[in-house]
């Protein structure tokens, strides 16, 4: 019965983080679909991207924060029922101005998602448990992540992109209904300041150095994962419909990991098992570096099966060193894996101006041995 109870509500939480990953990542693919709408270029309408990303990237301890102090259950249900009249918003845009600040409004409520997700996993669960579901959740958010991908290449192909918005708002306010479901999270009104509380927290080593671990992979593993699609498309020469399918390959990755992390953690420390992903990782970008197609599918599964063993092990870490303030250490988690996958990608496209991918996935590989000797060195797992 608990174990159908535990599922039942990682698949919950998880449904809220599937789809606002999703909704980040469809945008992209709709952007000729939107320039032809508007009769504008596409790098005139790519401002919609960083108006969501910008919020979403920033305002996750906040919303943690505010979480722990109000009840996550209560923040997470109002931001469910904005994200989706705030996407319903944007498929009625009339011209760029208004679609760039829906967009943006749509960040501001989808920010908050992850780090109060975990919050809650991190307020019913712990040890071996507490991470398995995390490991599920955050597969959860890029199976969402590679199916949108996939699946909205294919709907634009016979939609427009308004419709497509539109489904999303449909989905978001179909799981805000779910949530009433969930427990109701204890509140914390006498909390300190946001200030102090995250001073608190970084004072912690261990924490600081989770979080640090945290942007690494962010940088690396997202950093490469940004630049997989066109990886495929321009290196590899696979037509645009089998991009979709590679990148999917990630996400059900991540989703299965988080599955079986559990597996591991039986016969291994969380060290240990943090050195496995990170071994992972470093197996798919050599395996990039060959220039073969079946080997790139199989990278780019390893990829997301490293992802989820390193992070699942630093998620779980960080909320249960956190005490009373989970929601605000998954947000700091939250910042540390999305800006670092930022900064990643931005230093990736640095690179591919002057440079050929082999070169991109080589320097990744070199940035990839900063984690592992923070972690061998580490006797704090």
């Amino acid at each position: 019965m608990n174990f159908i109870k535990n599922y039942g509500l990682v698949m919950l939480i998880g449904l809220a983080g599937f789809i606002s990953a999703a909704d980040n990542w469809v945008a992209s693919l709709l952007l000729p679909n939107i320039a032809a709408d508007f009769g504008l270029t596409i790098s005139q309408v790519s401002i919609v991207l960083t108006a969501y990303l910008l919020p979403y990237g920033v305002l996750q301890p906040f919303y943690g924060y505010y979480s722990d102090k109000y009840g996550r259950k209560n923040i997470l249900l109002a931001l469910m029922l904005l994200l989706s009249l705030a996407t319903l918003l944007c498929s009625f845009a009339q011209n760029l101005m208004l679609l760039t600040i829906y967009r943006f409004i749509t960040g501001l409520f989808a920010a908050g998602i992850v780090a109060v997700s975990l919050g809650i996993l991190g307020e019913l669960y712990k040890n071996e448990i507490l991470t398995k579901l995390v490991g599920i959740f955050l597969g959860l958010i890029f199976l969402g992540q590679g199916l949108s991908s996939a699946v909205g290449g294919w709907l634009i192909e016979i939609s427009t992109w308004r419709n497509i918005f539109l489904i999303f708002s449909i989905l978001s306010l179909l799981s805000f209904m779910t949530i009433f479901s969930l427990p109701t999270s204890p509140k914390n009104i006498a909390k300190s300041n946001f200030i102090p509380t995250t001073i608190l927290l970084l004072k912690n080593k261990t924490l600081l150095m989770v979080y640090f671990l945290a942007f690494c992979n962010g940088f690396i593993v997202l950093g490469s994962y940004s630049f997989i699609g066109a990886y495929f498309f321009k290196s590899l020469a696979i037509d645009y419909k089998y991009v979709g399918l590679g990148l999917m390959l990630f996400g059900l990755a991540c989703f299965f990991t988080g599955f079986i992390n559990r597996i591991f953690l039986k016969s291994m420390t969380p060290k240990n098992v943090v050195i496995l992903g990170l071994s992972c990782s470093l197996t798919s970008l050599l395996l990039y570096c060959c220039n073969s197609v079946a080997l790139a599918y199989l990278a780019t599964m390893m990829l997301g099966i490293g992802y989820i063993l390193v992070q699942s092990i630093l998620a779980s870490t960080a909320l249960e060193l956190a005490g009373d303030n989970k929601g605000l250490s998954s947000g700091l988690i939250g910042v540390a894996i999305f800006g670092g996958g930022g900064i990643g990608t931005y230093l990736g496209s640095f690179i591919l101006n002057v440079m050929q991918y082999r070169m991109l996935f080589s320097i990744y590989i070199c940035l990839l041995l900063i984690p592992f000797w923070l972690v061998f060195k580490s006797r704090k797992f």
